[in-house]
């Protein structure tokens, strides 16, 4: 059916094409009228798919009429009346996009060819719009196993760089750097650790199309498959971009995802990013992000760069057992380390087909990531670590139980290394936090500054404050401003009101109510 809305005010004309609309066309419907403004109001419950407009007309004139039903209809085709043939009425048309400029008195023939000449053009219209929707829909439906694709192929090959250079094409992605958000979802332990993985995969079934689309609707990202308890996602940057910006678009974007989700789900979620990195070193934001969403609690994001004791690195594990004693060691967990060594040991050392060179190459891989961590944390002053060769030294050990003393040593060593590299990490960004908040508690200071001064996101430094130092941002900055504030009442220098204005307070009011709440009493008082 196609709908043609006839604007004009003399009569004479409306009727005209009426006429000839009606003794030519069966599925054709006609609208007509008078004015430019009640063409304006007929196309928006018309909506008209042709357009006769007359250009003179009282109010509202033709040319008008058109620009405004084109910015809300800009498919509909305007073909312009006109008593007299104008050059800047017809320049303007062409601006406007109108098919055809037709004088008065209009031939009928030339109506006629004008509306088949439409319905031809909107029938090819729609059948392209038809065959777009069938491709998008194809497309979307194919969407999700190529993307999935492109996560595994992050995961499982070695030399993954021409798979993902195949995907890339495949799913219009930019080739430049991205980051790894890792997804994780369970029961909630008093461990911190989410459990009942094999309940919450079965759950994910079904609400993973929901949390598929409430990722999509905030990054544009690819969604990987769920695997177990996980989900990951990759998710491109622009090739210039502010590292800091990025992270904290990342954990605000993580926040709103989980907040989304844990409405629509009875489960627990958690969520680790790793670093920016360029495509050939896109697994390495991967590990990241596992080793991150290891920090994390119900509900909380944590990015790689918010952890002061992480290291970056890109190992490679080989076992389930070397794999917990490499993350223990990060997170400078001595005994747990010589548990899981022992177990690595003795099982290897239970293999009788395995002589002692079948055992050291085994642990040759350990060996030299635990000492690669060392570096990485630059752990220095220790016999073990400098002034001789380890390696020379690791493979020249010939009795079982020497070897495993000597790693023992060696796991004790970096271990205590790293912890008191952690301490030190810790101290020095809480020294850095507090020594600015020291410096600038008069000036109205927020989370997001001394935040960004750290180099960590808000939402982390937040918590790491308050673990760190006992007390949170507002309590320090707060006890710093009344102590400094008593220091002055007590010089009588200054005026309360100035006083308030000087430790960092614009209102007075609420400066006497944290200074009572602080001190038992009011600010007068406490001077007199």
């Amino acid at each position: 059916m196609l709908r043609i809305l006839v604007v004009d005010d003399e009569n004479i004309v409306l009727d005209s094409i009426r006429y000839i609309v009606e003794k030519h066309f069966d599925q054709v419907e006609v609208e007509t009228a008078r004015s430019g403004r009640e063409a304006i109001e007929k196309a928006e419950t018309v909506k008209p798919d042709l357009i006769f407009m007359d250009i003179r007309m009282p109010g509202i004139n033709g040319i008008d009429a058109i620009r405004e039903i084109k910015a809300v209809y800009p498919q509909v085709q305007i073909v312009i009346l006109s008593a007299c043939e104008q050059f800047e009425f017809a320049k303007e048309a062409v601006n406007l996009g109108v098919v055809e400029y037709l004088l008065k008195p209009v031939n009928r023939m030339k109506i006629v060819e004008i509306i088949q000449q439409a319905e031809q053009r909107i029938a090819e219209a729609r059948e392209k719009k038809k065959l777009e929707l069938e491709m998008k829909e194809k497309f979307e439906k194919v969407l999700p196993v190529l993307e999935h694709g492109f996560i595994y192929s992050i995961l499982l090959y070695e030399d993954y760089n021409q798979e993902l250079e195949n995907y890339r094409r495949l799913l219009d992605l930019p080739d430049g750097p991205g980051y790894v958000m890792t997804l994780e979802f369970g029961e909630e332990r008093q461990s911190g650790r989410l459990g009942n993985v094999i309940g919450s995969n079965v759950l994910s079934q079904s609400f993973y199309p929901q949390l598929r689309d409430i990722i999509k609707s905030r990054l544009n990202c690819v969604v990987g498959p769920v695997m177990l308890n996980r989900i990951i996602c990759y998710v491109p940057v622009p090739e210039q971009h502010d590292d800091y910006e990025e992270r904290l678009e990342a954990v605000e974007a993580g926040h709103y995802i989980i907040e989304k989700i844990t409405r629509k789900v009875a489960a627990s979620f958690r969520m680790g990013i790793g670093s920016i990195q360029r495509s050939e070193n896109i697994l390495t934001s991967y590990t990241e992000s596992m080793r991150a969403i290891k920090h994390a609690k119900e509900s909380e994001i944590v990015h790689i760069r918010d952890i002061p004791e992480e290291a970056s690195s890109s190992q490679t594990f080989f076992n389930i057992r070397e794999k917990q004693l490499l993350e223990k060691a990060v997170m400078g967990e001595t005994a747990e380390c010589l548990t899981l060594f022992s177990q690595i040991f003795d099982e290897l050392a239970a293999n009788t087909q395995y002589t002692i060179e079948d055992i050291r190459g085994r642990l040759l891989e350990l060996v030299v990531l635990l000492h690669r961590q060392a570096l990485e944390y630059d752990i220095e002053d220790r016999d073990v670590l400098r002034g001789r060769s380890y390696l020379k030294e690791f493979l020249s050990l010939d009795e079982p139980m020497i070897l495993k003393n000597w790693c023992k040593e060696l796991i004790e060593t970096i271990t205590a290394g790293i912890r008191a590299v952690r301490a030190k990490r810790c101290h020095h960004l809480i020294s850095l936090a507090k020594n600015y908040i020291d410096a600038n508690y008069h000036r109205d200071l927020s989370l997001e500054e001394v935040s960004r001064e750290t180099g960590l996101s808000p939402q982390y430094f937040s918590r790491f404050f308050k673990e760190e130092t006992g007390e949170n941002f507002i309590d320090y900055l707060t006890r710093i401003r009344i102590t400094e504030a008593k220091r002055l009442l007590r010089d009588q220098k200054l005026s309360v009101k100035e006083v308030c204005y000087q430790v960092g307070y614009n209102d007075p009011n609420y400066f006497s109510k944290l200074f009572k709440k602080a001190t038992g009493f009011s600010p007068s008082e406490f001077r007199e």
